[in-house]
């Protein structure tokens, strides 16, 4: 059937072609017999043109009338179902004998061109040939030319001759370079036969004939001048004086005496040009070559001299030797890739005999190109001839195509149905998988929906142990109670960020993860992870540092949280697995990394934190697209910021083995590892992921029992207004000099880093005598000194000498003294530590806060109190007073928040459900705020608020439309209570679904101090 529809849209087509052809025929002749009907002609032969006209047009009609009425026929047939089988046959036979002499011709076609292209490359590659041999034997006679006129100047323009053999040979071998085609170079002087004895005494001598040369060859080696005949007596003779070292046995050879020497020297002196020899066997070689011959004159001549006066003007003859088989050999290799077809080298001088100078005779391919070749002499001819090496391979091109053709054409049917078939089975499988990818978004929903309730679910129970623990660690407890509370809540948390990581990785393999865009500061983020890791940093002795680059700015835009789970990820691995040295995390621009790197090639390898040796951290960040030659890294616009982050350990580092599965999920190094320092194998995988949302990349370089080095970077926008002035954050440090002691560039780096970070002014010593010389000898005047613990433990006399000193200045001279400890077992210093002037210590890691309340409370400046509690007082000072409602379905969630919260002075009213949050915030009402849980029966917390903005809005409206008096609604002209959300889901999708409902914030069971403090912050004040 489908034959049969294209057989039939080829008749309608056909059919409305016709058509449109007879109309026009029609429209033609009806307009030439209107036109003679209206204009009538006197000519008889106008007439007879319309009433041709007119019959024609009539002809056209009846004949398309015919064609029409035949084709719908055929038509009609060809759709009805009993069309006989005859039919078919026939029309099948002339179809497949229609293609077979269609395919047959188009063969011929294809093989024909494929026999002109293989012609035309023929041609060209054996042109190509010609005309470099043309080209490079002109520059060698043009080599040859410009010699002939040296020997005219220097030879024979100057008494003495400024040249002799043994000069003429070290030239000749010096320039052999210039003439690569040449073998060899000699000068033949004219000698008449008056002058031959005074010649031969001249030369020490005799001149030799070529004859017994030419019928004895000389083979290498073996050349006897001795054993030559001299030359007969004749007009004049040319011996050769000057001759290369490579043709030195033709020195005393007579070039006349030789029969196509002969005529070739008497031709290249009567016509002035360079002549060719026909090719001959050449001396000691054997090969064939030619010699190309320049007259060599007293004077110069003019253009139009008669031979005669050439001749009298003749000095000499300078020969240039040509081995024709190397020249052609060395052209060949030159097109070595190339190398594709046989050359031959003819003279035809002589068209009947052509002379073979290079190349065989013996050839497979018929198919022969003539290039013609110039060498510059008009008496005689020569040509390349080439031929392909192999013979001409089959028309494939041809073959294929005419067989594809008529094998295509006659399975035109069979694909017509094969295509329908297909087209009905495809819609089939597009219906099936419109199915199948409801079914998977369905199942995607699901997945999403069962994390935020696996989530809520597990964290919610979580909440209420962290929260219990947390109020129970406030009240009096021994020292053996308070340890097991705090081991039950650090468990506690380890199960949190358990679930933390596998719902992120469950995001990710969903692709529901996304960033934030807010500001923060870097600097305080490096901070807080440094927090978190300093107990153990301390009880491992490990020396745990921080440096960010002063160029890196203060204020980025991103997401902060995202950023800090990779850090802490990568700083919790190296805590893990390092048990001596240091771990250094340094923030740095990629561009200035990039104009760094060869700066610090040498030191980084020497010098490090610890003194450990490390790997080199270029290594790590080798395959960065941002670090490659092309300077990609400069195509971001200025408000992008591209950071790069170090984290470099001295740990135990990663087995060569385990370097590709490092970034898998849930694989570790190996089974040894999994079962002494525990995890799951999974942050890794979550940091690569997260670096690639922030348009970065992640790379390591390690060493087994050196360490490790983890390098990312990732883009962030800069968050620092142009106009915004910074800030000072103590200023009871400013105007303050500090005086650092430390050994160690890097360690003193740190140090200075964070010093600095305080406001005060930092100059660095490497040992105590120097620091103590800066001191009471120079004019600045230091109000600290910072000494590092090994510093101060090389000589503990030194150190005594040093208290000592200090002791003797004057009061307002004398600078305080500080030591920089990195173990929490340090007690070295502690009988000093009771005098006025000895060292105060200050635990690492260093960190600012931590730096500033250690320093004020030592030097009696600023905030004396303790750090650590200063979150707690802010969120005291927020919430003292400030009477808040917290809605929870949950018991001992909802007694959890309401405990911590009244530890912070807030006055809590509770809720069990959404309705009754509702009555308690309908207006008018005395709350300052609202916790409110999501998940809860009946009514979740998303309603719950929705229907509290539709109170607040109406009240709102009558407030502004004077319905209701400000008075009545307790003197507040537009009512909103901020509305937190507490839950212990962390989907993004819900994070966004708060703030769609009309929710002010979002807080994360369990609380946080300084997540409560800063949600809570953006509403109240102190």
């Amino acid at each position: 059937m489908s034959l049969l529809h294209v057989l039939g849209f080829g008749l309608k087509l056909g059919h409305l072609l016709l058509l449109l052809c007879c109309w026009v025929v029609s429209v033609i002749s009806m307009n030439s017999f209107i036109d003679s009907e209206i204009e009538p002609s006197n000519s008889s032969i106008s007439a007879a043109a319309a009433a041709a006209n007119l019959l024609g047009g009539k002809m056209w009609l009846k004949l398309w009338e015919k064609i029409s009425v035949n084709s719908s026929k055929i038509h009609q047939v060809l759709e009805a179902k009993s069309v006989q089988k005859s039919f078919w046959k026939k029309l099948l036979r002339s179809w497949a004998v229609f293609w077979i002499v269609a395919c047959a011709l188009m063969f011929r076609f294809f093989n024909n061109q494929a026999i002109d292209k293989r012609k035309e490359t023929l041609g060209s590659m054996c042109d190509e040939r010609a005309r470099m041999l043309q080209d490079q034997f002109n520059v060698s006679m043009n080599h040859v030319q410009a010699m002939s006129i040296l020997i005219s100047t220097f030879h024979h323009g100057k008494n003495p001759s400024a040249i002799d053999q043994r000069t003429f040979a070290k030239y000749t071998e010096r320039t052999a370079f210039e003439r690569p085609l040449t073998s060899g170079v000699a000068y033949a002087v004219r000698v008449l036969h008056w002058e031959r004895e005074k010649f031969e005494k001249q030369q020490g001598w005799s001149i030799r004939t070529m004859n017994t040369v030419q019928q004895n060859p000389i083979q290498k080696d073996d050349h006897m001048p001795e054993k030559l005949e001299p030359s007969p007596v004749q007009e004049e003779y040319a011996p050769v004086i000057l001759a290369q070292d490579t043709v030195a046995h033709v020195v005393s050879l007579d070039m006349l005496s030789g029969k196509e020497d002969r005529g070739n020297v008497l031709r290249a002196r009567e016509s002035g040009k360079g002549v060719l020899t026909a090719p001959f066997r050449l001396l000691k070689t054997n090969r064939l070559g030619v010699i190309l011959t320049f007259a060599v004159y007293k004077r110069d001549l003019p253009p139009d001299a008669t031979p005669r006066e050439r001749v009298e003007a003749t000095d000499g003859y300078l020969g240039g030797i040509f081995d024709i088989e190397s020249l052609v050999e060395k052209l060949l290799q030159q097109l070595a890739s190339k190398q594709t077809i046989l050359v031959n080298v003819y003279d035809t001088t002589n068209r009947s005999h052509p002379i073979s100078m290079y190349g065989s005779n013996v050839y497979v391919d018929k198919l022969e190109h003539v290039s013609a070749l110039n060498f510059g002499d008009p008496f005689r001819d020569h040509e390349m001839r080439c031929r392909f090496k192999q013979k001409a391979p089959l028309p494939w091109l041809a073959i294929t195509t005419s067989v594809s053709t008529l094998v295509i054409t006659l399975l035109i049917g069979y694909i017509g149905y094969a295509t329908m078939n297909r087209m009905a089975k495809v819609q089939e499988e597009y219906d099936e998988m419109i199915e199948l990818k409801k079914r998977a978004e369905a199942a995607d929903v699901a997945k999403s929906q069962f994390l935020a309730t696996v989530s809520h679910e597990i964290r919610t129970p979580m909440n209420g142990v962290l929260g219990m623990l947390d109020m129970l660690l406030y009240t009096d407890l021994d020292v053996t109670q308070q340890d097991h509370v705090r081991t039950a809540q650090a468990s506690g948390k380890a199960l949190v960020s358990l679930i933390n990581e596998v719902l992120d990785q469950a995001k990710i393999e969903s692709g529901k993860l996304d960033l934030e865009a807010v500001r923060f500061d870097l600097r305080a983020i490096m901070d807080d992870v440094l927090s978190l890791f300093s107990g153990k940093s301390q009880e491992k002795g490990v020396e745990l540092a921080v440096y960010i680059s002063h160029r890196v700015p203060d204020t980025l835009i991103g997401d902060p949280g995202r950023f800090r789970q990779i850090i802490t990820n990568l700083m919790g691995n190296s805590i893990k697995f390092t048990e001596k040295g240091h771990i250094l995390v340094t923030v740095h621009l990629v561009e200035e990394v990039m104009e760094t790197t060869d700066i610090e090639k040498e030191a980084l390898s020497r010098k490090t934190l610890s003194g450990f040796p490390v790997p080199d951290r270029r290594r790590s960040w080798a395959g960065f697209r941002n670090f490659s030659q092309d300077g990609s890294n400069c195509s971001f616009s200025p408000d992008l910021i591209n950071v790069i982050v170090s984290v470099e350990d001295t740990g135990e580092g990663i087995p060569q083995e385990a370097h590709s599965r490092i970034f898998t999920p849930f694989v570790q190094v190996g089974q040894s590892i999994s079962r002494k320092q525990g995890g799951t194998g999974i942050g890794l995988s979550i940091s690569k992921c997260l670096v690639t949302l922030m348009n970065g990349e992640i790379g390591f370089v390690s060493i087994p029992k050196v360490g490790s080095t983890f390098t990312f970077t990732a883009i962030f926008t800069n968050g620092c207004s142009k106009l915004s002035q910074s800030k000072m954050a103590y200023p009871e440090f400013q105007g303050m000099r500090a005086l650092v002691v430390d050994s160690r560039q890097v360690r003193a780096k740190v140090s200075i880093y964070h010093v600095q970070r305080l406001g005060i002014q930092v100059e660095v010593v490497p040992t105590l005598d120097q620091a103590l010389s800066s001191i009471s000898t120079g004019d600045t005047v230091f109000s600290m000194v910072l000494v590092e613990q090994d510093v101060w433990d090389v000589d503990s006399t030194v150190a005594s000498l040093f208290v000592n000193n200090l002791r003797k200045l004057d009061h307002q001279r004398c600078p305080k003294l500080f030591l920089l400890a990195n173990s929490v077992n340090y007690s070295k210093t502690s009988t000093m530590s009771l005098d006025l002037h000895g060292p105060s210590t200050i635990m690492k890691p260093l960190r600012s806060s931590m730096l500033a309340a250690s320093l004020q409370r030592a030097m009696g400046v600023g905030n004396k109190g303790n750090p650590r509690e200063l979150p707690s007082l802010s969120l005291r000072g927020l919430l003292a007073g400030r009477k808040i409602l917290i809605v929870d379905d949950n018991y001992v969630n909802l007694k959890v928040a309401t405990g911590a919260l009244k530890r912070y002075g807030a006055d809590v009213v509770s809720a069990e459900s959404g309705e009754k949050a509702i009555s308690f915030l309908e207006p008018p009402h005395t709350f300052d705020a609202c916790f409110m849980d999501i998940q809860m029966p009946e009514m979740d917390g998303f309603e719950a608020t929705r229907r509290i903005r539709e109170m607040e809005d109406n009240i709102n409206v009558r407030i502004q439309n004077g319905d209701v008096s400000i008075e009545a609604c307790g003197n507040i002209s537009n009512w909103h209570v901020p509305v937190l959300a507490m839950t212990a889901d962390v989907i993004q999708a819900t994070q966004e679904e708060c703030l769609r409902c009309g929710m002010d914030g979002y807080v994360s069971k369990p609380f946080e101090a300084e997540q409560l403090y800063q949600e809570v912050s953006r509403f109240f004040t102190s």
